[in-house]
């Protein structure tokens, strides 16, 4: 049996906490049979997340600062995240796009050697040179064929993506249109877009809450995690996929990392901190409604934007 205790004080608080937990737990389990008029021999096992959707572990990641009630974290991939329960922050993921045909590379690449040799070898019209030369042709219409399928997709995909950015803020203004009185702060993620509540502080159990994420068709883990953990997220630097680089290992991703692998974890964070500079976690897009923050918001919304790069033309990662 596996148990966290946590702490804002000190290592030696959070084990005492973690002991409490554990013995909370194994008397549970103990009253388990009887409790649910089960076997007594019935055995139960426990899958945890690493985001604490089915527990009741707060997310364990890595401080890197804090601001108030805002935390800065380091999340399981590497990534920076900040944490509010002060100030509502809603996630639209775009519909999810079929992926593009491959290139024709292979193709392409038996046409750019065949042709010197058509250019330089005489003709003699011999079975096998009219043999080549039909390959070859036939080779070239099919390399032509899957250039266009592929140019159309291509053109497709970013139609389809104009489309669905001016669909995601369409909803979102109804939304404020709603709601007049609603601020909301509009960004653009890599995959779809970011609102950020600016004129209220709301908790994440509110209602206005539950309202927003309904009307926004927030992603649903997401509002799923805002309630387990009762914290917003906000992703502030890029996923190292995106950037050309691999996350954190199986080793090093879990927080407390263990002695062995705390070098290379400190290694690949500085190489994390070097790539990310040269990207954007979100673009700000418009500001809804009024235009005062809440006091919270104030010193949220700064703080979020400088992190994420968001007034920046860096590509988005």
């Amino acid at each position: 049996m596996l148990r966290w205790g946590w702490s804002d004080i000190s290592q030696a608080d959070a084990q005492v906490h973690a002991q409490q937990r554990a013995e909370q737990a194994l008397e549970n389990v103990l009253k388990a049979p009887q409790a649910h008029n089960l076997d007594s021999d019935f055995e139960r096992m426990e899958w945890a997340g690493e985001y604490g959707l089915y527990g009741s572990t707060p997310i364990r990641e890595e401080v890197l600062e804090r601001q108030d009630s805002t935390v800065m974290t380091r999340n399981s991939y590497g990534a920076h995240c900040l944490n509010t329960a002060q100030v509502a922050i809603a996630d639209m993921d775009y519909p999810r796009e079929k992926p593009l045909p491959r290139f024709p590379l292979f193709s392409m690449i038996v046409l750019l050697l065949a042709l010197p040799w058509l250019w330089l070898t005489p003709l003699v019209w011999s079975i096998q040179q009219i043999a080549l030369i039909v390959i070859i042709a036939l080779m070239g219409l099919m390399f032509h064929s899957r250039l266009k399928q592929w140019l159309s997709a291509r053109k497709t995909q970013q139609m389809r993506q104009a489309s669905a950015l001016d669909l995601a803020i369409a909803r979102v203004q109804q939304a404020q249109a709603n709601h007049p009185d609603w601020g909301l702060r509009v960004y653009e993620t890599p995959k779809g877009l970011r609102v950020i509540v600016t004129h209220a502080a709301w908790a994440p159990q509110a209602p206005e809450v539950k309202t927003l994420f309904q009307e926004l068709g927030a992603d649903p883990v997401y509002a799923l995690l805002c309630e387990k953990q009762q914290c917003f997220r906000a992703r502030v630097s890029g996923k190292p996929w995106r950037m050309g680089i691999s996350g954190l290992s199986t080793q090093e991703r879990r927080w407390p990392v263990s002695p062995e692998n705390l070098l290379a974890r400190r290694e690949w964070c500085q190489l994390y901190e070097q790539k990310s500079e040269q990207f954007a976690a979100c673009r700000f897009l418009q500001q809804l409604g009024p235009s005062t923050f809440c006091p919270e918001a104030q010193a949220f919304v700064p703080w979020h934007d400088h992190a994420s790069k968001a007034q920046s033309p860096l590509p988005l990662a």
